[in-house]
């Protein structure tokens, strides 16, 4: 579907709630003051997904989980895994890296930072919408993206023609960069924008 320019001003209002409500949870998480912002919200044709991504054979810690509810879909987070890293360290309150590939402590870190971040983003969706959804339990993979995004489009369910782009910056670690992606079942971004009245 056609996503207008003020649909898309609408989203990255959204995008800022959200952001609030993740930093809210993630400063309480990590002890210190996180600022989240949204820099830019973009509306994508499902097949431009890779340009947008970037290298397909970058390793990326990504956070994944399904959208339940009146308006379904797939969220993703992408984590750089130096952001990652960074996150995880904080998190364990320690300058000693850890191995995001093995280490299983990590890993539940991450999952717990994901779950925050997609979770405040879907309940901004729902305030603003009206429309209920809720995140599943996340599953987290640090892989190359190419590999990853294959394995989440192979899922079942018709995904929408349009994937909502929202990229993120953390402030109050060292700068920290992620993308979220909402990857709408089809008829879900109609049926959400229709019920905000845009």
């Amino acid at each position: 579907m056609e996503v207008t320019q003020c649909q898309l001003d609408a989203l990255r209002e959204i995008g800022n709630i959200g952001s609030g409500h993740a930093a809210t949870a993630l400063s309480t998480l990590l002890q210190r003051r996180i600022d989240m912002s949204v820099p830019e919200v973009w509306a994508v044709p499902f097949e431009q997904i890779t340009a947008i991504v970037g290298q397909l054979d970058t390793p990326q810690a990504v956070i994944y989980v399904k959208v339940e509810g009146d308006a379904p879909g797939k969220a993703v987070f992408f984590f750089p895994v130096e952001s990652a890293g960074i996150v995880v360290q904080a998190l364990f309150g320690t300058g000693e890296e850890r191995d995001l590939f093995s280490d299983e402590m990590a890993q539940s870190a991450l999952k717990e930072v994901g779950n925050i971040l997609v979770s405040s983003f879907l309940i901004a969706l729902t305030e603003f919408s009206g429309i209920p959804l809720q995140a599943s339990v996340p599953a987290l993979s640090v892989d190359m993206i190419g590999a990853l995004l294959d394995a989440i489009f192979l899922e079942e369910g018709t995904l929408d023609d349009t994937v909502l782009f929202i990229d993120t910056q953390l402030s109050g670690l060292p700068k920290i960069e992620g993308q979220f992606i909402f990857l709408p079942d089809e008829g879900s971004l109609e049926k959400l924008l229709g019920a905000m009245g845009l």
